[in-house]
């Protein structure tokens, strides 16, 4: 499925990897050919610097659409699978 670009996606995207980098506050500029980011540690220390050009977003934001529906899938796979053991049944195929 091909990425979409809006900026809640886009702002997602970039969001994940400044969690995962542990960066308390942020600043975004929107540059011509696409963002320039900047996070900061607790005490307002710049920790990170970040350009991103229209290509490497689109990737992001593939990457993390495809992180998302694996997501989905692990976790209606895992409810499926604590409620069936825990009404103790089976999952049976059925073909015609």
């Amino acid at each position: 499925m091909p990425a979409t670009f809006s900026y809640a996606n886009i702002l997602h995207a970039v969001g994940q990897v400044l969690d995962q980098i542990g960066v308390k506050s942020i600043a975004i500029h929107e540059e011509e050919d696409g963002l320039f980011v900047e996070g900061f540690d607790s005490d307002g220390q710049l920790q990170v610097q970040m350009r991103y050009d229209i290509a490497s977003l689109y990737e992001l934001v593939d990457r993390a659409d495809s992180q998302a529906d694996e997501l989905t899938t692990t976790q209606t796979t895992g409810v499926l699978s604590r409620f069936l053991s825990e009404h103790h049944r089976e999952l049976v195929g059925a073909s015609l």
